[in-house]
């Protein structure tokens, strides 16, 4: 009987797979249920003592964002995540070039101690949505706003598949595995989105 689960279990994640990569990207199926907090709790300002490493989100599983020449500078910590191998990722708010941008860094570029650190609400899991498919070409941001700059290189044409993780200010948050082989986190109106 157990053999029997396995197997029926292996074959439904893959159709789930197969299903969630119709488009052309693939979409990452590792989601928990769970709360996103991060506008019940202050944001906390802090000072980078490097210049700023970022990826889409916190770990190494996600694509690069950049590195910023801003040490010295003041950004806006917003939440704080720890990845598998229990490293303190921390979710920065800053702007760079023109425009406003939300991605992650490790804890140890800030000028900040561990109490404020902990104060920051935890973003181990959202409320998963689900799945969608965009049904426009549209260019992922790094925010949930249009005073957020977008990625540029990284568009969704219509019929991409994207995983839904978490939604605000009417911006669905989205993960898909970017041409680099890291999952691509970020932001796009809700209304180019369908769910399934």
């Amino acid at each position: 009987m157990k053999r029997i689960l396995c197997v029926v279990t292996a074959v439904c994640l893959c159709l789930i797979f197969t299903a969630a990569s119709a488009g052309g990207w693939s979409v990452p199926n590792n989601h928990a249920s769970g709360t996103d907090s991060r506008n019940n709790t202050a944001t906390v300002q802090a000072k980078l003592t490097e210049d700023l490493a970022t990826r889409s989100g916190p770990s190494t599983d996600y694509t690069g964002c950049g590195t910023y020449k801003m040490k010295g500078q003041y950004v806006t910590a917003v939440s704080r995540a720890y990845d598998n191998g229990g490293v303190m990722w921390v979710e920065v708010e800053f702007s760079y070039g023109g425009g406003y941008r939300r991605a992650w860094t490790g804890a140890k570029r800030l000028d900040i101690s561990m109490s404020r650190l902990k104060s920051l609400p935890e973003q181990d899991a959202f409320t998963y949505i689900g799945y969608g498919t965009v049904n426009t070409n549209v260019a992922p941001r790094f925010g949930p706003d249009s005073i957020f700059a977008s990625y540029g290189d990284r568009d969704y044409r219509r019929g991409d598949r994207v995983a839904v993780i978490a939604s605000e200010n009417d911006y669905y948050m989205v993960e898909s595995y970017h041409t680099d082989g890291k999952i691509l986190r970020s932001w796009i109106p809700c209304s180019d989105v369908n769910l399934d």
